[in-house]
């Protein structure tokens, strides 16, 4: 009687194909993830960056508020504010700020309107003009600019930019491209009967 004895040598061949299978499977399913993470270690750091510059930027490109005056406007007899200008500079280690790519957001008494830039502003828009150095109106290029933000406001007792009267507050927020703000609260005098038409009153 014949006796049949298993191949041990095809056993172990079979065996080392099976592993060696399983190790370029893991070989593979390694370099993917390798891959995965370079490439989100790479968005995250790109992603962090631009995170970094705007917040730099928000820091450093900041406008500086140096003075605030009101013109006077007679509204029905009476004196009252009828345009704000607010001098403006960069604030140290500022970069070039664009005015004219800026928003103003003005707070009266009776309620809140956010301005543009306008060439030639009217009611509902802000001016900017130069008082030194102005050769880049409406971008502050350099220390030395000196730029005045005009708002003009309206007889119109209805409207949320109307007159402000003797005592009277509002807020003006200046938002810059980058996202930073400057803020300046204008406080009116509480008598104004001795300044005429035209005039410039500190605020």
């Amino acid at each position: 009687m014949e006796i049949t004895t298993p191949n041990k040598s095809a056993r172990r061949g079979q065996i080392g194909v099976e592993v060696l299978i399983v190790f370029v499977a893991m070989i593979l399913v390694a370099a993917i993830a390798a891959t995965l993470l370079l490439n989100t270690a790479g968005f995250l750091q790109n992603q962090a960056s631009t995170t970094a510059q705007d917040a730099q930027d928000q820091v450093s490109n900041q406008v500086l508020i140096i003075s605030s005056v009101g013109e006077i406007s007679e509204d029905g007899g009476d004196n009252a504010i009828g345009e704000v200008r607010v001098s403006v500079m960069q604030s140290p280690g500022a970069g070039e700020i664009d005015l004219g790519g800026s928003s103003v957001e003005y707070i009266g008494p009776d309620g809140q309107e956010t301005l543009v830039y306008d060439e030639s502003p009217d009611v509902g828009a802000f001016g900017v003009e130069d008082v030194r150095n102005g050769d880049t109106v409406p971008v502050l290029t350099e220390r030395q600019d000196r730029y005045v933000i005009s708002v003009e406001l309206t007889d119109d007792d209805t409207s949320d930019l109307r007159y402000l009267e003797p005592g009277e507050s509002a807020t003006l927020r200046i938002v810059t491209p980058a996202g930073s703000e400057a803020v300046e609260i204008l406080n009116v005098p509480y008598s104004l009967s001795s300044y005429d038409d035209g005039d410039a009153v500190q605020l």
